[in-house]
């Protein structure tokens, strides 16, 4: 891993994520599970968990970039545009900087939706496996 590296990887984003994390963290608002409710809101139907999306870095970095042994340091998170039920994001994270002779990076995340269009963005630390 090194500055100006890039990976990307596709997740789809389904009811089984929106279920499992409103079990995990409690949040059952009516906008994840109910179309009306939803468009009550604003939205076009059933959004995702805004943390349902962003906790896809989490996977990323422990299991492919770089991978086994990453422990996470920070994480900033800004949600630019709903996620939607069945909506495939694509990933894109870029390193910006390592710190001096140690494995810490500094790594620009992005969410991508099929329309291109940022979902959700941020800047994550991460202490790669010595």
């Amino acid at each position: 891993m090194k500055t100006g590296d890039v990976y990307t990887e596709k997740l789809t984003i389904t009811e089984s994520h929106i279920q499992k994390f409103a079990e995990f963290s409690g949040d059952f608002n009516p906008v994840h599970f109910d179309d009306e409710a939803a468009k009550a809101a604003g939205f076009k139907g059933r959004i995702a968990h805004g943390m349902v999306g962003a906790s896809h870095f989490s996977k990323i970095f422990a299991n492919e970039f770089p991978g086994p042994g990453t422990i996470y340091l920070n994480q900033t998170f800004s949600f630019h545009a709903p996620v939607y039920l069945n909506e495939v994001l694509t990933y894109r994270l870029e390193v910006m900087e390592q710190k001096a002779d140690k494995p810490i990076f500094t790594i620009k995340t992005e969410a991508f939706g099929a329309d291109d269009k940022l979902r959700i963005s941020g800047v994550g630390i991460i202490r790669a496996k010595l």
